[in-house]
């Protein structure tokens, strides 16, 4: 089936547009007709996604974590463009480290990101939202680390989950203004630098043949999912967490047929065993 969207006359802003999902997603809206802002630290790998889709993007180079830097990033989309309609809060950054030497700075760095970034651009995003009393959208991002254990991720998994609970208060506090606020929940994702250094290879191909779908997913998933959140096709959707996960969420890829050889519950099946 193709799929299509217009959102012709609009203007959104992507986060973490430097690369990777972020790149992909600034693309994907600008094909739909928006006007995009792409905003990160690396002012040159957002020259290069820029590059791509012309006068349609802006590059605004700045640090998410701080009041000005969002500021300036959400008064980019209203002074250039004229207006703003979504905000993709994409941005974030996962350092891996163990629990027992994890640095109190890097923690703090990946919290202001993360969670003070994400609750910053929404804030500055909603005002002007707000103030063109048209409603809006808002793309969190999370990540399915955020609901269960991984060795080397505390602070990468905590501040994700702090982003779904962000999502749910934001989403109920922008409601009477027509903002609908929701989160991505990503799995693994194939932005992974190529070629693989020796360690990520050996664990990607450990976890690759276990995901349900067997396969990392393409940067342009996660970008669909964002563009059906962004379009009409979701009105009655607000505060919730999308996983986007090849199925990692539920379970494993299954190994071989379905044995049943608990004998207790043959009263129930019928089962009679020779």
């Amino acid at each position: 089936m193709n799929v299509s969207y217009d959102f012709s006359g609009q203007v959104g802003i992507v986060t973490g547009a430097a690369r990777g999902v972020g790149r992909t997603m600034v693309g994907a809206l600008v094909a739909t007709g928006m006007k995009v802002v792409a905003a990160d630290r690396d002012s040159q790998g957002l020259m290069e996604t820029c590059q791509t889709v012309g006068d349609s993007s802006l590059a605004v180079t700045a640090d998410i974590s701080s009041p000005e830097g969002a500021r300036q990033i959400t008064g980019a989309a209203k002074e250039h463009f004229g207006r703003l309609d979504v905000c993709v809060n994409n941005a974030a950054v996962a350092p891996h480290t163990a629990l027992l030497e994890e640095r109190v700075e890097v923690w703090d760095m990946v919290y202001a990101v993360n969670c003070r970034g994400t609750f910053l651009m929404t804030q500055a995003a909603a005002r002007i939202m707000i103030a063109q009393g048209e409603g809006g959208r808002i793309v969190n991002f999370s990540s399915g680390v955020s609901s269960r254990g991984s060795a080397g991720a505390a602070a990468y998994a905590s501040s994700r989950a702090a982003t779904e609970s962000f999502t749910r208060v934001a989403a109920i506090e922008l409601a009477p203004h027509n903002i609908l606020v929701n989160c991505v929940s990503p799995g693994l994702i194939d932005t992974q630098p190529k070629p693989w250094p020796q360690s990520m290879k050996e664990s990607l191909e450990r976890r690759i043949p276990a995901l349900p779908l067997a396969r990392p997913g393409a940067p342009e998933e996660v970008a669909n999912l964002v563009l059906w959140l962004c379009s009409e096709a979701s009105t009655y959707v607000t505060g919730s967490v999308y996983a986007v996960d090849g199925g990692v969420g539920v379970g494993s890829r299954p190994t071989g047929a379905v044995v049943d050889d608990d004998v207790r519950y043959d009263w129930v099946t019928g089962r009679v065993r020779q």
